[in-house]
């Protein structure tokens, strides 16, 4: 049996998504018929109007799901992107997998029969009436896990068999090209699940579908009428009915243009920021905004929590998890001012910099951070619980051991995590700091050096440095912003703010691009962190915009 595995098509592919004037069912997949009134024969205007749009876009290839017609034959459809000289596949379940399906509900409908059946009898011999009880409500129960087992088999396993067909194919027809356009002729019960997916796996979607218009004239004489169709292309965004819509809710006086940018970039549609956003104002603005798109609409709504303050973000954050509930639950990004983003792109790339030079997993090994703000925070929780020994320091003498005493209880209560903290605000305490330490952060205020040649030369042991003080000079002398594990002296090696800025806005991209698609779940530190390892290359998991236009 074929295995089923998602995976990013090898170079860039957009795909014109065609809604499909009817479903191409698996008539084992339906609990009740229409009683065969459908007709499922695509109509002379729809194959016009594929040619239309095939002389408009000029495809590599295109695709059809087969449905429950024979794959040795040729489909209706096929007719016309063959005529045209465009590759023509059909997808759909692999035919093992369906059957391995058919099976797990075949088990589930003979266990219903028989428990009908044997409800039947009982009622006819006046059986208890305790009995009869139990056998209508496990009949119930089958019925319902029938159902759910046929809804997520269509909702779920057969379009991820889809989409799969259509990357394939992708890559049957793609030779040396790096951009590839597809047609995908696309079932309306499923369009919405095919394209989320063809999403997740960064294909551009651009949906086509066609309004008819009937003029029927009468023929004298004649039974028959004429039947005149009009025939007009409708061009859609990739979510069809739903536009995606960001709310973006800041602690903050003013809204982050940074972040509003990066969430248009991301593909949304529209983004309306809200400013000193409190846990109360959360409530009421994430109240309207679910209810306001419906059960559906909802999965096209996404929230931004962001704000120099973490408590406040967080607590903001809590509030709009805990407002929402099944069906209205969508997706929601936390990232204070970066913080989250940066934090997760410093220790990724930190994990990354000592396995290039051999000095094995970050886990375990003894950091400091410098820099008790909102990104040195995330960054000693990070450490801490991936198991590292871990210090964060604070440089700046205006603030006391008393101040870095209450930073390290806030991430204890908060966290949960056990970190220790040392005011370092000369040079022979920095230097006292870092002289036993594998690794050290530095994410203090911007344009402050914390860590000068002196402390450097001192050191007698390998040392890794990770810097993201953009603004000059450096937090580390001799690395420069764009520095990417340059070797400052032997065994001393730096990651300069550049080389981690420039993760970081991955990251934060592709958790915007997973927050819009998923319609679920939750995009904090944990996720970034994930994020920026999946980036590197750590791992590898599943997981702009082409015009259409058509004219007669």
């Amino acid at each position: 049996m074929e295995t089923l595995e998602l995976k990013k098509p090898g170079r860039k592919l957009t795909m014109i998504v065609v809604e499909k004037e009817y479903n191409e069912d698996i008539k084992e997949l339906e609990i009740a018929g229409n009683g065969g009134l459908e007709i499922k024969v695509p109509t002379p205007a729809f194959k016009e109007f594929l040619k239309k749009l095939i002389s408009t876009t000029k495809p590599d290839f295109a695709t059809e799901e087969l449905g429950d017609r024979d794959p040795r034959g040729k489909t209706e459809l096929a007719e016309v992107f063959e005529s045209l000289k465009v590759p023509f596949f059909t997808v759909d379940i692999d035919e093992n997998a369906k059957n391995y399906i058919l099976n797990e509900l075949d088990t589930l409908k003979d266990k219903l029969k028989e428990t009908l059946e044997n409800l039947n009898m009982m009622k006819k011999k006046s059986g208890r009436e305790a009995d009869v009880d139990y056998l209508v409500a496990y009949a119930d129960y089958l019925k319902d896990e029938l159902k759910e087992g046929v809804d997520r088999i269509k909702r779920e396993v057969r379009p991820a068999w889809i989409v799969k067909g259509i990357v394939d194919a992708a890559e049957k027809v793609a030779a040396s090209k790096k951009e590839l356009i597809g047609v995908h002729v696309c079932s309306p019960a499923h369009l919405n699940e095919v394209i989320k997916l063809l999403e997740s796996l960064g294909v551009k979607v651009e949906i086509a579908s066609m309004k008819k218009e009937y003029v029927i004239e009468e023929a004298e004489g004649s039974s028959l009428a004429s039947i005149k169709v009009k025939v007009k292309p409708v061009v859609k965004g990739a979510v069809g009915k739903f536009p995606y819509i960001l709310f973006f809710l800041t602690t903050d006086d003013i809204a982050s243009p940074f972040d509003i940018c990066m969430a248009y970039d991301a593909g949304f549609d529209t983004v309306k920021p809200y400013e000193a956003v409190t846990p109360e104002k959360a409530k009421i603005i994430v109240q309207d905004a679910i209810f306001s798109r419906g059960t559906k609409g909802v999965k096209y709504t996404c929230f931004f929590v962001s704000g120099k303050d973490i408590d406040k973000v967080e607590d903001v954050a809590e509030v709009i998890k805990k407002t929402m509930f099944k069906p209205f639950k969508t997706s929601i990004v936390a990232d204070p001012r970066g913080a989250y983003t940066t934090a997760a792109a410093m220790i990724a790339k930190a994990e990354e910099g000592l396995q290039k030079v051999g000095l094995g997993e970050l886990a375990g090994k003894s950091c400091v951070v410098f820099g008790t703000g909102p990104v040195g925070m995330i960054a000693a929780v990070l450490l801490s619980k991936l198991g590292c020994e871990t210090v964060i320091a604070e440089p700046y003498e205006k603030l006391s051991q008393a101040y870095v005493d209450s930073v390290v209880n806030r991430l204890k209560e908060r966290y949960g995590v056990n970190v220790k903290g040392v005011f370092a605000p000369t040079k022979i305490e920095r230097a006292k700091i870092v002289q036993n330490t594998d690794v050290v952060f530095t994410a203090a205020a911007a344009g402050v050096r914390v860590i000068d040649a002196t402390i450097i030369e001192k050191l007698r042991k390998a040392t890794l440095f990770v810097d993201i003080n953009a603004v000059p000079p450096s937090g580390v002398e001799g690395l420069e912003a764009k520095d990417d594990m340059k070797e400052i002296r032997r065994g001393i090696y730096g990651i300069g703010s550049l080389a981690v800025g420039d993760l970081k806005y991955k990251v934060e991209m592709e958790m915007l691009q997973d927050a819009r698609t998923s319609g679920d779940g939750f995009f904090d530190y944990n996720c970034a962190l994930e994020k920026a390892r999946e980036i590197l290359g750590r791992k590898v998991e599943l997981v702009q915009s082409f015009t259409l236009t058509v004219s007669r």
